[in-house]
């Protein structure tokens, strides 16, 4: 079923709202504002639900939107009235929320990832590329320029009470078709500051979380005051910024309530982790220097289906791992969440950039990605997309 970009609601055959195609909007539209996190103007919108005495291969009248309006139009989404492009309704939309405290990551890790989603693409014949010129513009201009061409590190996601952030209008990309059916994936970032912030819990502009197939919640392990302590000899000293993650996480969890979309713990900047097989003596240097290990792989890029053994495996080493780091309150607040609502969950491990990077730099190896496509990888795989049996 498709989905809206913005809001993240199913689009129903029982429910439509349309606008005009052109002309100035003059008009405040408080529905989509509130969605938007900041003013928006639209043209005159009209809706149509399906008669309660409707038969079941119902849709609307021909032509019933251009002679309520006047005029040619196009549809919107009934909900937030984001402006939708013909045909959207015919897709299959996968919509993933981010999610994580200030520092944790979450815009490298998108600007990596959109290049190991368009490598893995082309293994399944699938061309993978922005589906409207705002994301091409939103992502060359704040993602990949930035990183690949500037080869500097990104700055942090803006938060909502500054002017118009950018990542207010959703990351829209094509996967092609598959079952031959027109893929979208949807992507959606929040800043951390604006998750730190338990009182957002509730904002409208953030409820597209309730919606998403897929919550990636991304951590830095160095930011929990607990793996700090019991790695502050074997690792240099960490700039703290940004919150508590179980803070963010509680959060997050408030914000989905009665949802349920998959949620990915992920740990980012796991090559911090990974360089402790070098550190001589030390009960880290056996652990992370298992050759047998999970988190020593990475079969991401494979063109096969996603690999829900690896996958569990993986989870569980993550989770092995975090009670090790004296990091088990985490666990438990995805296990035993204070919604008393537990949702699928899986852990993962990620390095979008491989090194450490040496101040606003990159380091000089360049970028070498870590299983950055296994979370967005099982969320796909949820959907059908880009998996068989």
């Amino acid at each position: 079923m498709s989905k809206c970009p913005r809001c993240f609601v199913s689009l129903t055959p029982d429910h439509f709202a349309w606008t005009l195609v052109s002309g100035t909007a003059t008009e405040a539209d408080p529905i989509a504002g509130a969605f938007h996190g900041g003013q928006v103007l639209s043209r005159k919108i009209v809706k149509l639900r399906r008669p309660a005495d409707a038969h079941a291969g119902w849709a609307p009248p021909p032509q019933y939107a251009e002679l309520e309006l006047g005029g040619p139009a196009r549809e919107v989404c009934p909900t937030c009235h984001y402006v939708l492009v013909d045909g959207w309704r015919n897709a299959q939309v996968t919509c993933i929320a981010m999610a994580g405290a200030r520092a944790t990551g979450k815009t490298v890790y998108i600007a990596v990832l959109i290049k190991q989603l368009q490598l893995l693409g082309e293994s399944f014949n699938a061309v993978v590329e922005p589906f409207d010129s705002t994301t091409e513009a939103t992502y060359r201009d704040h993602y990949e320029a930035p990183l690949y061409e500037a080869r500097g590190i990104l700055e942090a996601t803006p938060a909502a009470h500054t002017g118009n952030p950018y990542q207010r209008d959703p990351l829209i990309f094509s996967l092609g078709h598959w079952n031959n059916v027109s893929q979208i994936l949807v992507i959606r970032d929040v800043a951390g500051e604006d998750l730190e912030n338990p009182e957002n819990a509730r904002a409208p502009w953030l409820q597209f979380f309730t919606h998403a197939d897929g919550v990636l919640f991304m951590f830095d392990p160095l930011k929990v005051e607990a793996v700090t302590n019991q790695l502050h000899d074997l690792l240099p000293s960490q700039e703290r910024v940004g919150g508590d993650p179980r803070t963010v996480l509680r959060t997050v969890l408030g914000i989905v309530g009665l949802g349920t979309p998959n949620l990915a713990i992920i740990l980012s900047k796991f090559d911090a982790l990974q360089a402790l097989q070098y550190v001589e003596g030390s009960e880290w240097s056996r652990i992370m220097s298992n050759p047998g290990a999970a988190f020593s792989r990475d079969f991401s890029l494979r063109p096969a289906p996603y690999h829900d053994g690896d996958g569990q495996l993986l989870n569980q080493e993550v989770r092995s791992l975090l009670k090790k780091l004296d990091a088990t309150p985490m666990v438990m607040s995805v296990d035993q969440p204070h919604t008393g609502r537990p949702l699928a969950n899986r852990y993962f491990a990620v390095s979008a950039l491989g090194e450490s990077p040496v101040g606003d730099r990159l380091h000089a190896s360049g970028i070498t990605p870590f299983r950055c496509l296994d979370p967005v990888r099982w969320v796909l795989a949820t959907r059908g997309v880009w998996h068989w049996q």
